[in-house]
């Protein structure tokens, strides 16, 4: 197999009986480019990012970069509409999640879309292909256009730019889109796009949670600013993958309380010092109602505010004797998403 940026051969690794995938660039014309693929695939430990195990110089001017060969097609030959919200959600959860784990490493992929992803036998979509990796910083720009059209960000086609994780967080929405839709709106397919945020996922049949949508249109925004960061995004749709699923455990006075799907609401109270009542709404536990002097990790709470995943909620000013004060502790179970 080959491609812009070089050839991928399949092998066998002997030691370890595996297969692998070698790829090779030659030549110095992608060099910087080489050298950044390599750097980026060798700090990466990430479950939705395929591994790099070794690397090999065969030539001077040659290097073959040995990774977790993933066979299959990839998600573009294997487009199939989902199959249902909650599938779908799952779907771009896993890739919301390997960008975010590229993103801590201060890595930019470049060039996010369907073709560069495979789901491996266990069901688990990996990212691949970093021929276009940059570090994210002040020495990544460019003076010429690197990318693919439809998943391109709009900052992509200027000359000279500089691009952060941005270009990633609007490919993935473009991705993300054409995983629902099987196509791209005839906006995003111009060059430059002209991407009009007013509600392409608001619009789709498959009743994609308002949270969720208004997360996924912003990721096309024009202003790169404007868009959101991979790991809200991987965050937000792992509370509605897991709706309803949550547990949080309440100790207050050495009694424990569990809030569930089964148990909703607690009331908590000390005399008229303070009081409040929290909620479990499928999503988030959300402070229903508050009155006298109550904190949460020492801040001022208010109706309407969700609970952090741990907190202690104080009832009773900190001016109060210790007696005059009552704590509670507040704990949030994260179950995992099952694929």
């Amino acid at each position: 197999m080959s491609g812009g940026m070089g050839s991928v051969i399949l092998c066998e690794d002997s030691i370890l009986e595996r297969p692998v995938a070698i790829k090779f660039i030659s030549g110095t014309a992608h060099k910087r480019r080489m050298d950044d693929e390599i750097a980026a695939l060798l700090k990466l430990r990430s479950k939705h990012v395929v591994q790099v195990y070794d690397v090999i110089r065969p030539a001077d001017d040659e290097i073959g970069i040995v990774q977790e060969f993933i066979d299959g097609r990839d998600l573009f030959e294997s487009y199939a509409p989902p199959v249902s919200l909650d599938a779908y959600y799952k779907q771009i959860w896993q890739i919301a999640s390997g960008i975010a784990d590229v993103h801590v490493l201060g890595v930019i992929h470049r060039d996010i879309k369907p073709n560069n992803m495979k789901t491996d036998p266990e069901g688990v979509i990996k990212i691949f292909d970093f021929g276009l990796a940059r570090d994210d910083g002040p020495s990544a720009k460019t003076k010429g256009f690197v990318g693919t059209h439809g998943f391109a960000a709009p900052e992509l086609y200027a000359r000279p730019f500089t691009f952060t994780n941005a270009v990633d967080t609007y490919a993935f929405g473009a991705t993300a889109f054409y995983l629902a839709a099987g196509g791209l709106p005839a906006e995003l397919l111009k060059q430059p796009p002209n991407p009009d945020t007013a509600g392409y996922f608001h619009a789709l049949p498959l009743g994609i949670a308002p949270e969720i949508a208004e997360l996924l249109d912003a990721s096309l925004a024009e202003d790169p600013s404007a868009r959101p960061a991979m790991k809200d995004v991987k965050e937000a749709l792992a509370r509605h993958i897991l709706f309803d699923k949550h547990r949080a455990l309440i100790v207050y006075q050495s009694r424990a309380s569990v809030l569930s799907a089964s148990s909703r609401t607690v009331n908590l109270a000390f005399g008229t010092i303070g009081a409040l009542s929290i909620r479990y709404d499928g999503l988030d536990f959300i402070v229903d109602s508050v009155s006298g002097e109550v904190a949460i990790n020492n801040q001022i709470v208010a109706a309407g505010s969700p609970l952090p995943g741990a907190c202690v909620v104080a009832l009773g000013g900190a001016h109060r004797r210790s007696n005059e004060r009552r704590f509670i502790t507040f704990d949030i179970s994260h179950p995992e998403i099952v694929l």
